[in-house]
């Protein structure tokens, strides 16, 4: 625990202190269950409001998409209950006289109505999570077809008497791998899959060029047929 974080929990502490002491002092007139409900429900409202010191919500200089999309529906719910809970507590005991029942019948219904509204900031961050979460898995296999083409284009580059058809032919296929479209098609990853297994097969082989010419030719223009299947699938 930092310095700050203790600073921090030393005053949340501190603070409470104050709150119990001015309900202690100032509610004599009180009976001592509407007392002891009132510095609850004040507790609660005055611990929403600290809980971003001790564990901030969202870090500056951090990518957090998920926190930042439901910031503003936690602190809707949470200034709501505070001016609902804090509104009754005002209206029971100064204007008006509610009997304890009452009051804590009220006060349960805005905690439980507080506990729905933090789940559908859950919800909400779930939510925003999912697009950048589907956007990475979309584009996954593109990216490992990238990645095994750039692997390829590195062993042949070690290997300087393989035909320059053969070498061509590699890296325009994989130029051209950046007219592919990312798509979220069953089809499309098992195209990129199978992609990626004839390069890793070319890869295993590429060495003994001469002995494996024909299994080369064979795998390579199986990758060709992928790259044009590929290309021709779109997300729906």
């Amino acid at each position: 625990m930092n310095i700050r974080r203790k600073l921090s929990l030393i005053a949340l502490v501190l603070g409470e202190i104050l709150l119990i002491t001015a309900f202690l002092l100032l509610g004599t007139n009180l009976a001592t269950n509407i007392l002891i409900l009132n510095i609850v429900v004040a507790s609660l409202v005055y611990a929403l409001f600290f809980i971003d010191v001790l564990f901030p919500w969202i870090h500056l200089g951090k990518q957090q998409p998920i926190e930042v999309g439901s910031l503003g529906v936690r602190w809707f719910f949470t200034w709501i209950y505070a001016f609902a809970a804090i509104g009754v507590m005002l209206c029971a005991n100064i204007f008006f006289s509610w009997f304890f029942v009452l009051q804590f019948v009220i006060q349960a219904t805005l905690i439980f109505l507080l506990i729905l509204g933090m789940i559908a900031v859950l919800s909400a961050a779930d939510r925003v999570g999912e697009v950048p979460i589907s956007e990475n898995s979309i584009g996954s296999g593109i990216s490992e077809m990238k990645q095994v083409m750039s692997n390829l284009k590195i062993q042949i580059s070690t290997l300087p008497d393989l035909p320059e058809n053969l070498v061509h032919r590699i890296n325009s296929l994989n130029e051209n791998l950046r007219y592919i479209s990312p798509a979220n098609t069953i089809e499309a990853r098992e195209i990129e899959n199978l992609f990626c297994q004839e390069a890793n097969n070319i890869l295993i082989v590429i060495s003994d060029y001469k002995y494996n010419t024909t299994t080369i030719e064979n795998h390579l223009k199986k990758m060709e047929l992928l790259y044009q299947n590929r290309k021709s699938v779109y997300s729906i």
